[in-house]
């Protein structure tokens, strides 16, 4: 591995006694937000359309909604909103997350989830990172996880396109003071690496990088998750990317 996927390790380790108590400050007075009210599941598209596709979101706490008052404004469901009305069939949208999950819960959920529940999927996204960037995972081992629960997905279901979200940029959220915004920032950018070079040049893994979130209504009240504004800007930008990989979508 470069020098650099150590980088955030070392300049942790200077500014320890700084890091430190910024971090029990900023959980401290950070509100806690819940999970999104409503089922994790949903239809989205028209109930007699001819063609359907069904579409399983895997991830921590935006992927469960946290940030946004319902999970039908939530990163899946926004995502099966706008792939329904793109490609103009049903969107069934099924979520697997967890608040303050990290990458390793996700092995788990899958093996605890009925066949029939998922009996065909036709595009997983998965969106982890944070929690694995605050904890300060390990790069190569995060590697190694995130290796193992693709070849887990596939061998479940070798025909679904998988879209990787890149880990939320940290050095952008508004809750999270200097020198920890930065700190993180390089964790986490180091961790997206890793995913990004893992998935490269594969045909059915394919790595999304995170919008921009300039927009202060973008994100949540705590300054740490995504609002549903925010959201729908994520969900367009993995649209984009699918629909770049599949030309047939109509424009």
């Amino acid at each position: 591995m470069a020098l650099r996927d150590y980088a955030p390790e070392l300049l942790a380790g200077v500014l320890f006694p700084l890091l430190w108590w910024q971090g029990r400050r900023t959980r401290r007075i950070t509100p806690r937000l819940p999970i999104a009210a409503g089922q994790p599941f949903g239809l989205a598209g028209q109930r007699d359309a001819s063609r359907s596709l069904r579409v399983l979101g895997i991830g921590e706490s935006p992927m469960a909604g946290v940030g946004v008052a319902h999970y039908e404004d939530s990163l899946c469901a926004r995502f099966a909103a706008l792939l329904a009305q793109q490609q103009a069939c049903q969107v069934h949208w099924q979520v697997l997350a967890g608040n303050g999950a990290r990458l390793a819960a996700a092995s788990g959920w899958l093996q605890q989830l009925p066949a029939s529940q998922t009996d065909t999927v036709d595009i997983i996204l998965l969106s982890f990172g944070v929690n694995d960037s605050t904890a300060f995972a390990p790069v190569a081992r995060y590697r190694r996880q995130m290796a193992a629960l693709l070849q887990q997905i596939q061998t479940r279901w070798p025909a679904a396109q998988i879209l990787i979200s890149g880990v939320p940029k940290l050095a952008e959220f508004p809750a999270l003071p200097t020198p920890l915004r930065q700190v993180l920032g390089y964790k986490a950018a180091s961790l997206d690496r890793a995913v990004a070079d893992l998935v490269a040049g594969t045909s059915q893994l394919c790595h999304v990088a995170m919008p921009v979130m300039r927009d202060k209504r973008c994100m949540a009240s705590d300054g740490y998750h995504p609002s549903a504004m925010g959201a729908a800007l994520w969900a367009e930008q993995l649209l984009t990317i699918y629909a770049g990989k599949h030309k047939n979508l109509p424009a």
